[in-house]
């Protein structure tokens, strides 16, 4: 059979078991978006205490947040008052996981692999907390942010509906599907192009094996739930699960972009606890499972592995995803982008906002600059970090603390 087919076959083979899992994770990623309120886990993780790491670790796990996502929110936790060891703790185990990628890894590779994720994403996070409460000197952010005293209002069950579907089904697509296309494309060229043993035959000494992951994990920004097919991938290839576990911890939590962001936030020693505490945590967890558990997960990936079954459920759901995140992707770039908002005798601000980087980023400014007084509309381009707010009699300093508080940067107007 030629290369080229038995490669789609492979994509469309994983596309199969991960879509139906990918649906369901994507709306109870979208449910728990309007139960969690930002302001929420803020009051939650304000207390310096050990308790406050455990409950920042536990919260993270679920939250379907990309390693760009967890940027704004934990600038804004540690600007509100969490410990430097809370935040950090929410750092490390935000990215590795989400209900999203649990559902989908217990989808593709079986619930136990799924558990066990959760769990070391868990641990980590309380290490790292702990670790950083332990050993860095507790010093105030360059700006400290109130906590807000007004109580939200509460939202219609239709406009709850509608928030959960529009995050679920739109907004965090278009967050993390470049990032799953990718993933499911490259784990449809190593099942390809690798002998079914080939990790067998070359990856015999698991350190090297858990280092060379690591390694390549690192650079490469794959989101939680796009690394999974990589994953799945490597271990049809024969890699070890204990390897593929470094390469789902490491990966997600490791993106140079976003350690990058926050070493100006958190600090050098702060940063390098948490990377050493991922990557060591990583190689404990990868060795202790290949040492007890591999036979067990090997077991279950053949039970789970992707099926020449085409079902209509994993048809339909196949198809559906892929014209989600072709329509997620493609609907901002045919948006009309508003060089004005003027209405009537309304007044028209542009602000320039950096650090914005997906439609999740927007939203927060968004939502944000709609608590201003006098504001009545607020649209935001992450591709342009640009915010545009209309209203009348508007203060200008409201609207900086704003994006502030949103996490992110006033950078001025147009």
């Amino acid at each position: 059979m030629d290369w080229s087919l038995i490669w789609l076959k492979e994509v469309w083979n994983i596309l199969l078991e991960m879509a139906p899992y990918l649906l369901l994770g994507f709306f109870l990623a979208g449910l728990l978006s309007v139960t969690i309120r930002q302001d929420l886990i803020e009051r939650w993780l304000g207390k310096r205490t050990w308790g406050s790491v455990i409950k920042a670790s536990l919260l993270g796990v679920p939250l379907p947040l990309c390693s760009c996502g967890v940027i704004p929110v934990t600038s804004s936790l540690y600007r509100r008052g969490a410990s430097k060891g809370a935040t950090t703790s929410f750092l490390t185990s935000t990215p590795q996981t989400g209900i999203d990628s649990i559902v989908a890894t217990a989808g593709l590779i079986g619930p136990l692999f799924a558990w066990i994720r959760v769990v070391v994403a868990l641990v980590s996070g309380v290490v790292a907390g702990i670790l950083v409460d332990l050993f860095e000197k507790e010093s105030e952010p360059a700006e400290v942010i109130k906590p807000d005293t007004e109580t939200p209002k509460s939202a219609r069950s239709s406009e709850k509906l509608k928030a959960i579907f529009s995050y679920g089904f739109f907004t965090l697509p278009q967050d993390i599907g470049k990032s799953l296309i990718l993933g499911i494309v490259l784990a449809g060229l190593l099942g390809s192009l690798l002998p079914e043993n080939w990790g067998e035959t070359y990856l015999n000494n698991p350190w090297i094996t858990y280092l060379a992951v690591t390694m390549i994990a690192i650079p490469l920004y794959v989101c939680s739930t796009g690394s999974i097919p990589i994953a799945f991938a490597l271990m049809a290839s024969g890699v070890s699960p204990g390897a593929a576990l470094v390469f789902l911890i490491a990966g997600p939590a490791t993106n140079v972009a976003t350690v990058t962001t926050l070493l100006k936030i958190l600090g050098r020693r702060t940063i390098l606890i948490y990377l050493l505490t991922i990557v060591s945590i990583s190689w404990l967890s990868g060795w202790l499972l290949d040492m007890y558990g591999g036979s067990l997960i090997g077991d279950a990936l053949v039970h789970h592995g992707p099926s020449m079954e085409y079902s209509i459920i994993k048809s339909t759901s196949a198809i559906g995803l892929i014209a989600m995140v072709i329509w997620a992707y493609i609907f901002p770039r045919f948006r009309k982008r508003p060089s004005s908002l003027n209405n009537g005798s309304f007044s028209t601000s542009t602000l320039k906002v950096e650090g914005m980087t997906c439609s999740h980023c927007a939203s927060n400014v968004v939502q944000g600059l709609q608590k201003v007084s006098g504001v009545t509309s607020v649209k935001a381009d992450p591709t342009l970090n640009l915010a545009w707010v209309e209203g009348d009699n508007i203060d200008k300093h409201a609207l900086e603390n704003a994006v502030g508080k949103a996490g992110y940067k006033f950078k001025g107007y147009l």
